[in-house]
This record gives C-alpha cells, structure tokens and sequence, in this order.
C-alpha cells in the first residue's frame, strides 16, 4: 500500500522538481521520478496514487554502444502544469520534504504561484521574469543560499 509517507521519502531519494524556460516563451514545470526497469510497477501504484501523471520507458540518448549495455528506465512525470498546481504542490505543501530536496520544493511551488495561469513568459512583467530564472538557477544544486555562487556548488571547495 502506498502512503504519503512513502512518496515523501521517496520523492526526497528518487524525485525531482524541474523548471524549464522554454524558447517558445513557455514556463514548464515538471515533477518526476525514475526508476530502473524492474520498477516500473512501483511507478504505477505511485500514479494511481497521484491520479495524474503518467509512467513512461525513457528515452535512451546516450548512443548505441552505451544503450546496448544499459537496462531500460521508466520515468513516472507529471507534466499537465493544471496537476502540478492542483495536486502536486498541494500534496507536498502538506506532505513536507525532510531532506534538502524541500529546498527545490520551495522554490518550485514559489515559481508555481508566480506562474499560476501565466505560463507564457511574455505575461510576466521583467522583474517576475528574473525571478522565475534566479529560482529556477539556485534549484537542485548543492548550495541552497540563493546566493550567486549556487549555480556553481563547488566555488571555493577545496580537496583535502
């Protein structure tokens, strides 16, 4: 039986929260999780639990030498920005993250907020604009500050 306790745990070892500024002035948000091929039922009861979303083989573009060697992976992805707003945020706002991907969380449901019903980039003034790139830039990286130097995690990480 899945629980939020579980999908919690997992999403914070195996998900991910994805901002994508599109060239065609489209703001995407994507939450997924992927999962080798003996998975993929897992995936499926995760969806079923969502009720949104779909599970999916993913694409393999590494080139034939690499794929021939490399088992399949399955991706569960919510992409319909409609669910992410209605079901993924909420569920996470309620459900909270423990590790540090609540750091990504937080700025994806503040992105989420800015965009709600705005996803084309030319209905957001300039200053929303920059605040949708600087959070999207200081997401799944290792320094969570916000700060300039969160785009480069490893500026002044030195080897002992």
């Amino acid at each position: 039986m899945i629980t939020a306790e579980y999908i919690v745990g997992f999403t914070d070892g195996e998900g991910c929260f994805y901002v994508q500024i599109r060239t065609d002035y489209r703001i995407v948000l994507r939450y997924f999780i992927t999962q080798r091929y003996d998975n993929k039922e897992l995936l499926d009861e995760i969806q079923k639990f969502f009720g949104v979303g779909y599970v999916h083989l993913k694409k393999q573009e590494w080139g034939k030498e690499y794929r021939r060697f490399r088992r399949p992976t399955y991706v569960f992805e919510v992409t319909k920005q409609d669910d992410i707003q209605q079901v993924i945020v909420p569920f996470f706002r309620a459900n909270h993250l423990l590790g540090n991907k609540h750091f990504s969380f937080e700025k994806f449901a503040k992105i989420a907020d800015l965009v709600k019903d705005r996803q084309d980039t030319r209905l957001l003034s300039e200053r929303e604009l920059e605040l949708v790139s600087t959070l999207k830039r200081t997401m799944n990286v290792l320094n969570h500050s916000g700060s300039p130097d969160a785009e480069n995690p490893h500026v002044r990480w030195e080897r002992e």
